[in-house]
């Protein structure tokens, strides 16, 4: 037999299973069937609805108390306030980056994806007071209580990214997922108009101009995602998913010398602390999707 002759022998054998996986190429095109595996990027929107726990503003001040100028006490006080910043809302941009296998004979599939969602949300309190109580020693003694009154305190976030592994369940045109994995969200917290009162004799500002504290962080947290996909097309699905996502403690800290003078007293010291929290975050996210 000629080398054509075996050529064209095999070309005829292979051609029905050529035509039957064409057949089932356009058989999956005109169902929209989703395809068994695939790459996948997305964009959307999310709707989010944050709250922010675990608020916690502690301050402390240090000063010295000289009257007519002359050296008289040592003074210090501290304590904590627990600022409710309510919830906050926001539509944001959405994007997303994955995969998704399906297990060879069942319906079950498994994946990843890496998302983006900016975010966007703020909580605040004005006029929070934070009580002070301290005792001074020196050429007198004794104990005193005040307070510091902080004009606004405000927690952000924004550009959360999130790396979720899934596992998910087929039922052809797409498949119902759920997940958990790692995030990473930058949290800005902010004190506006810090002042230190003492109450002396009388009510003094121990520590004259008001201060003004910002912090900016990259925090871990955590996600917990369930969802499902639609494929309206071989190529192309939409995704409906829902996450809850909480984030580590943000701590900073600020600090703030100051030298006050009035008639006949002054103070000399420094007003210092502590300011932390945690945003959590529940995003209800669609996006369409392109598959490779």
């Amino acid at each position: 037999m000629s080398k054509r002759s075996i050529v064209l022998s095999i070309c005829l054998a292979a051609w029905p299973l050529v035509a039957q996986a064409q057949e089932a190429q356009q058989a999956q095109q005109a169902s929209g069937a989703m395809p068994a595996n695939g790459i996948f990027i997305g964009a959307g929107g999310a709707f989010n609805g944050a709250t922010f726990p675990n608020q916690d503003i502690f301050g402390f001040g240090i000063s010295d108390v000289y009257a007519l100028g002359h050296w008289v006490a040592r003074g210090q006080a501290g304590g904590s306030a627990y600022p409710n910043l309510g919830t906050d809302s926001s539509l944001a941009p959405a994007l997303q980056l994955g995969f998704y296998r399906t297990v060879a004979g069942t319906p079950w599939v498994w994946g990843a994806k890496f998302s983006y969602n900016q975010v966007g949300v703020s909580g605040a309190q004005d006029n929070v007071l934070i009580p002070q109580a301290g005792s001074y020693d020196g050429l007198i003694s004794g104990t005193f209580n005040g307070n510091y009154l902080l004009r606004s305190y405000q927690m952000s976030l924004e550009h959360q990214f999130a790396l979720v592994p899934l596992v998910g369940y087929s039922f052809g045109r797409g498949f119902v997922y759920g997940g958990a994995g790692p995030t990473l969200s930058k949290v800005t917290a902010s004190m506006n108009g810090l002042i230190g009162f003492a109450e002396l004799d009388h009510r003094f500002d121990v520590s004259g101009t008001p201060g003004f504290f910002s912090a900016s962080n990259w925090v871990w947290g955590a996600t917990a995602m369930a969802g499902v996909t639609y494929f309206f097309a071989p190529s192309w699905f939409l995704d409906l998913s829902y996450s809850y996502t909480a984030s580590a403690t943000s701590t900073n800290t600020f600090a703030n010398q100051f030298d006050t003078v009035y008639p006949t007293t002054a103070f000399s010291g420094l007003s210092a602390g502590t300011y932390s929290g945690t945003v959590d975050n529940q995003a209800l996210t669609v996006t369409i999707n392109y598959v490779f």
